[in-house]
């Protein structure tokens, strides 16, 4: 099969995988009267009965919050997420805030702890980068053994959530340092395609923005983890990465921001609606 040929049917079938439909009976979740998340009949029940800030109304998980602030919204989803962790029903905290909006670039209406945006079914974004050597190959890194989600999978070299607070580039500059000890103020960064993933996941409902962008490093960059979050980096061909992405030895998100620069810099054609 051609390499273009390839490419498509790859990004094709993890494209199935990241935009599969979303499950009948979850709920949508509103804020500020807008729907912000999707939430499963078991946590919308236990919020209504367990807290005062819920409640159910049309099949809707409704966050009771008429007339409050941006803090004190998020002051009540900060009690709801310790309610479901002390229940069992979250896991992986990370004591790391996020915004809640209803859509990408939208206004914030409130904040929630990170490991609660899957449960709730909260759209997130996350940065990711490929880092490109000059000869040819590309940088990756294998996440830890403890990490909470994916652990010992392979990702791109950098990638991470945008927490409250921080832009898609000051997000980015963090996480390179902290996952790849890069200093990218000193690096031609490019910016590429972002693409959705809505799945159900283990954890409830994930709706993530994922934003690409690379960079290109000499053979002789030196590259360390800085935050315990990475087992170890390598440095691989081209063709063993897409031979790797096939055998499901990287995260799905991790899949298709490589797919993304592979195919852009190549002028490969990809599925409609993937990226955008």
């Amino acid at each position: 099969m051609p390499q273009a040929e390839r490419l498509l049917a790859l990004a094709g079938r993890l494209q199935a995988r990241a935009q599969a439909l979303r499950p009948p009976e979850l709920h949508p979740f509103v804020v500020a009267g807008h729907t912000v998340g999707w939430a499963a009949p078991e946590i919308a029940h236990f919020l209504v009965t367990r807290t005062t800030g819920f409640e159910q109304r049309s099949g809707m998980l409704h966050l009771v919050d008429e007339g409050l602030s941006v803090a004190h919204r998020s002051a009540l989803l900060a009690d709801a997420a310790l309610l479901l962790r002390d229940a069992g029903l979250l896991r992986g905290w990370r004591d790391e805030a996020l915004a809640v909006r209803a859509h990408p670039g939208g206004p914030v209406l409130a904040t929630v702890e990170r490991a609660a945006c899957r449960v709730l079914g909260i759209m997130t974004e996350a940065v990711h980068l490929n880092a490109f050597g000059d000869d040819g190959t590309l940088l990756v890194a294998r996440r830890a053994a403890h990490k909470a989600i994916d652990p010992g999978l392979w990702d791109n070299l950098v990638g991470g959530m945008v927490p409250d607070g921080e832009n898609l580039e000051q997000a980015l500059e963090r996480e390179a340092w902290e996952e790849a000890g890069l200093q990218l103020d000193r690096l031609e960064v490019h910016h590429g395609r972002s693409f959705h993933v809505r799945r159900p996941v283990a954890e409830g409902y994930q709706s993530e923005r994922i934003y690409v962008y690379e960079v290109t490093l000499s053979a002789d960059t030196s590259c360390s983890n800085q935050d315990g979050e990475v087992d170890t980096i390598e440095r691989r061909s081209l063709p063993a990465i897409v031979d790797a992405i096939e055998r499901d030895e990287f995260t799905l998100e991790a899949a298709l921001a490589t797919l993304e620069s592979l195919a852009r810099r190549g002028g490969f054609a990809t599925p409609p609606g993937l990226y955008e």
